[in-house]
């Protein structure tokens, strides 16, 4: 049975969105199965975007797709630390972008270059009139964080903190999520609490990815999620102008999800099987990463390395 579905709901009330879809893809030597999966599904997950209800597209133009391949750092690495392929709409050209993906390769420490391909993504040619959805997909955490084996723990020289890079594509409203290659990444200090923190800053989700055969649901479920959250953004539009400015954010999603309850609205979610127990230190930890300036003074408020 599949472990990733997709709630059924109500069509969307607001239709003719565009998706910028960008892949971040760990190219190191463990994923090979994942890779192969993103080139053996993409027509399926292009159709499924498509022809959802948010995107109600006939025109392919509506939905483009990015690559951003990523190793490490010399001298952990050798050949590269980070490969792109801009923005295409065109389904032969997605495919031509994926046959020049490298094979799964190198990496050498644990950790890899995931925070120079976050800098990379912010360079792209994202356009502005479209909903902007980053997929990270990796099982090993970035440098600096403070997992093991890490050649630089205090993050790679001249390359920006994490934290900074999720608050620009915030500004930028670009929603990054991060598919856990399991059981891999857990075994990493500091790696899931760490990717649950910089993803809630752009409001996007961690998605645990057990099998390699479902990796499409796990993008096409997340990139739906998103344009479900815009969607929900537009309709209630001028009650968030209202509650904003003058309430705090937790009773201001008490309020919405009331309201949606008394419409009978609901939105599109990934519902996928919950691997992880999460302690209330690590719900601290979580609130640590998302809520701190930089990965230093994270670290320093951490209760407990997990």
């Amino acid at each position: 049975m599949d472990p990733a579905t997709k709630k059924s709901v109500p069509p969307s009330r607001t239709h003719g969105f565009k998706l910028d879809l960008l892949f971040i893809l760990d190219l190191t030597g463990s994923q090979q199965p994942y890779i192969d999966s993103v080139k053996s599904s993409i027509n399926t997950i292009c159709a499924e975007i498509l022809g959802s209800d948010h995107l109600n597209s006939a025109h392919p133009g509506d939905l483009r797709v990015a690559f951003i391949g990523f190793r490490d750092h010399y001298p952990q690495e050798d050949s590269f630390v980070t490969r792109q392929w801009d923005f295409v709409s065109d389904i032969a050209r997605i495919h031509a972008n994926l046959r020049s993906l490298p094979g799964a390769d190198g990496g050498g420490d644990g950790p890899e270059a995931s925070t120079a391909a976050l800098a990379r993504a912010l360079t792209m040619g994202w356009r502005n009139d479209c909903n902007k959805v980053a997929v990270l997909v990796s099982d090993a955490p970035p440098h600096g964080i403070g997992s093991q084996g890490d050649y630089w723990p205090n993050g790679v020289p001249g390359v920006p903190d994490p934290l900074d890079l999720a608050r620009e594509m915030l500004q930028k409203k670009i929603t990054l999520h991060f598919v856990a290659c399991e059981p891999s990444l857990s075994r990493f200090h500091n790696a899931l609490d760490f990717y649950r923190g910089l993803t809630r800053i752009t409001a996007g989700i961690v998605v645990p990815l057990l099998d390699a055969r479902v990796m499409s649901t796990c993008i096409i479920g997340s990139a739906l999620e998103s344009l479900a959250i815009q969607d929900l953004v537009n309709e209630y539009r001028e009650t968030l102008e209202e509650l904003v400015p003058s309430r705090e954010p937790s009773l201001v999603v008490k309020y919405l999800h009331a309201l949606m309850r008394v419409r009978g609205r609901t939105a599109d979610q990934l519902i996928m099987e919950n691997i992880y127990a999460m302690s209330d230190d690590r719900k601290e930890n979580v609130e640590i990463w998302s809520s701190a300036r930089n990965l230093a003074e994270a670290k320093a408020r951490l209760r407990v390395s997990l």
